[in-house]
């Protein structure tokens, strides 16, 4: 974990129309803030070298003593602003996961309406062949399991995910209060298939995701007439309440 003020700025201030925050879960903030941002320079060497040792050799190579060499300090150090492993893991997911989510923070707005669903499933097909973040992404997930507080770190994401895939498509409304269980569901199963789709392409380089993401666009073609009334209904009530 972070120290001081550092943590708090790792997690981001909590804004006014960021989901309600679920029980025992530590939700991001919308769209989240560069991790990086007020690390002081030591930190983000420190993180940096954590990268690299996880792109390179996988979850494993992330002790202490290694990433210290890495990055031409001592573990004093990295306790000093990660408090210990499990706080330097959390903050490398936030940075491996930050610069593409930031991107689809930023483009979602500035698309045309009618753009929106063959670019949210091109963002898609992006997410799950970026090597660099999400096979970090996986190597850390199976040891996140294991531990409480990396486990809910990592399990504070998928709130956030939720709402910038649902972003993508104009069905966010006014947030998850009052909103439709299918459209709801919908930002969540599109978690779940880049989650599944990046495993397999994980475990076989020619693995091509083109092929389900089409038919993933094709049944979402179909149904978004219903979303969008569902979602619209959803938001009227909120409204009205």
């Amino acid at each position: 974990m972070l120290r001081g003020t550092e943590a708090e700025v790792m997690v981001g201030k909590q804004s006014d129309h960021e989901p309600p925050e679920p029980k025992g879960l530590r939700v991001l903030p919308f769209p989240m803030e560069d991790p990086l941002d007020a690390l002081p320079a030591t930190a983000q060497k420190i993180l940096a070298a954590a990268q690299r040792l996880l792109a390179e050799g996988g979850y494993e190579e992330l002790t202490l003593e290694k990433v210290a060499a890495e990055a031409d300090v001592n573990k004093a150090s990295i306790r000093y602003h990660f408090s210990d492993k499990a706080g330097l893991v959390a903050a490398l997911v936030d940075k491996l996961m930050h610069a593409e989510f930031a991107r689809m923070a930023t483009e979602a707005p500035a698309l045309p309406h009618t753009d929106k669903l063959e670019a949210a499933i091109e963002a898609k097909r992006r997410m799950v062949l970026s090597t660099d973040a999400f096979r970090g992404f996986f190597d850390i997930l199976p040891h996140a399991m294991r531990n409480r507080e990396l486990r809910e770190r990592v399990a504070a994401l998928y709130p956030w995910w939720c709402e910038q895939n649902l972003t993508w498509l104009d069905l966010q409304g006014d947030g998850p209060e009052g909103r439709d269980e299918a459209v709801q569901g919908l930002g969540q199963l599109m978690s779940a298939i880049v989650d599944g789709l990046s495993v397999q392409a994980g475990l076989d380089p020619q693995f091509d995701p083109g092929r389900p993401l089409k038919v993933l666009k094709l049944l979402m073609a179909n149904s978004m007439a219903e979303l969008e009334r569902r979602a619209a209904a959803g938001q009227r009530k909120a409204r009205d309440e």
